[in-house]
């Protein structure tokens, strides 16, 4: 009996052990699924500790270099209009002192390390899903978007209800000029929190922001100015103002955003002096103009630089073609230019001995509505003093506009000579007083 009972005994005990092997052997493999093995994962949890340091080191370092940008302390900002221009501020996106651009080197020198430490680390065990999104941030920070791209999408296929994930997926798409991914990064993120969250309003300002300037990159001009407007809706008064630069910027040539480039880079060349390349961005914008206002304006510009630094005459024939049509409206600006290339151009003509020529020019510069137009009736009397009466007529009628001092004096002078060559001794007198009267 009592060996029997020994033996019952010692089964149950081989049972158990053996029920108790396999849920060992179950909650091995699945450490081992989980975390792969145990000494490579403990060289991978060290590579990442390291890692972590690292990065929190670099974000340290950023965030003394933001502290001296958010406080002026050593470091010079200058601040870009519009949206971007503000956004470019809070990421960091303004002119660095060398002390500021000293310590946000050594965080990049810190995410560096850190991404070193990482990517070990997922070699090692790439069942350790946590590393992925650390490794991404460090990505992010050193603006790596070629690496983080992928990467963010990778994490992204297990995690598509995660809205700050796909925010930082738009935005690393924004800065790698993939206008079109990161789209979808700020849509899903937008509608995600609103579906989370049941409202709108939950839903962070930048999101919109980046949002409208990613359309604005795709040439949205509509869901553009959809975004802008809504977030300007739920903003303070100064970014509020800043939004309204952006809306003003779209809607120059009623949201005809290419056009709106050209003319930007065009203004960009005239500042480095590049006349041909500003040429070819006025050209562009012409060409690519909704508005015909927005084209006159171009017009216009271009017809400066072409009669400055090109072909007089082209310069002067755009800009005439302007007025002309326009004509009582066309605006100020426009009018005194051309007037001003039509002088300049007659008197340019006159210098090279081309009289002729000259004529045409400054005669169509007595007719525009300009500030020096009586200027012209004085070069036309120095034309044409061989006949008396044609230049006593012009001299006179100069005298009824308002005229540069030098100006005047050269019309007394050929009033004085003209009339004392056909023996108006009255007239000579009383032009030679107003002539003396100037000295």
């Amino acid at each position: 009996m009592t060996k029997w009972i020994a033996c019952v005994l010692g089964l149950a005990a081989a049972v158990f052990a053996q029920g108790g092997t396999q849920s060992s052997q179950e909650a091995d493999s699945l450490a081992r699924l989980l975390f792969g093995d145990e000494k490579t994962e403990e060289r991978a949890t060290e590579l990442f500790q390291h890692g972590q340091e690292d990065f929190q080191a670099g974000d340290e370092f950023l965030r003394d270099a933001n502290s001296m940008r958010a406080t002026g302390v050593d470091t010079t900002m200058k601040a870009r209009g519009g949206v971007i221009g503000f956004l470019g501020q809070q990421f960091g996106d303004t002119a660095k002192s060398s002390r500021e651009a000293d310590t946000r080197k050594r965080a990049m020198s810190a995410f560096e390390k850190a991404a070193k430490n990482f990517e070990k680390a997922l070699a090692k065990q790439p069942e350790m899903k946590e590393i992925q999104l650390w490794l991404v941030a460090a990505y992010d920070r050193m603006e790596n978007w070629e690496k983080a791209l992928p990467l963010y999408r990778e994490i992204l296929n297990e995690r598509q209800g995660d809205e700050g994930l796909w925010f930082s997926y738009g935005y690393a798409s924004f800065r790698a000029k993939e206008y079109d991914k990161a789209l979808t990064g700020f849509d899903n993120a937008m509608r995600i929190k609103e579906l989370v969250t049941g409202t709108a309003d939950s839903i962070p300002n930048s999101y919109r922001l980046y949002s409208g300037e990613a359309y604005i990159k795709t040439y949205q001009d509509k869901n553009a100015l959809e975004m802008f407007r809504e977030a300007q809706a739920r903003s303070d008064s100064v970014q509020a103002l800043e939004i309204q630069k952006t809306i003003d910027w779209i809607m120059w040539d009623e949201g005809g955003i290419a056009c709106v480039e050209y003319r930007d880079a065009a203004f960009a060349a005239e500042e480095k002096q590049d006349w041909n390349g500003a040429r070819e961005a006025y050209l562009g914008g012409i060409a690519s103009a909704r508005t015909m206002k927005s084209r006159d304006f171009l017009t216009w510009r271009l017809s400066l630089v072409t009669y400055n630094w090109g072909n007089k005459t082209e310069g002067i024939t755009r800009l005439q073609e302007v007025y002309n049509r326009l004509g009582g409206e066309c605006p100020k600006d426009y009018v005194e230019s051309y007037g001003q290339m039509l002088y300049a151009y007659g008197q340019e003509l006159v210098r090279s001995g081309d009289r002729r020529g000259a004529l045409d020019y400054l005669l169509t510069s007595t007719k525009v509505s300009w500030q020096g137009q009586g200027g012209g009736y004085v070069a036309i009397a120095q034309v044409a003093q061989n006949d008396l009466a044609q230049s006593i007529e012009n001299a006179e009628r100069a005298l009824t506009y308002s005229l540069t001092d030098e100006q005047k004096q050269a019309a007394y002078e050929i009033l004085v000579s003209s009339h004392r060559a056909k023996g108006n001794w009255d007239a000579m007198k009383k032009y030679q007083a107003l002539l003396d009267g100037m000295k």
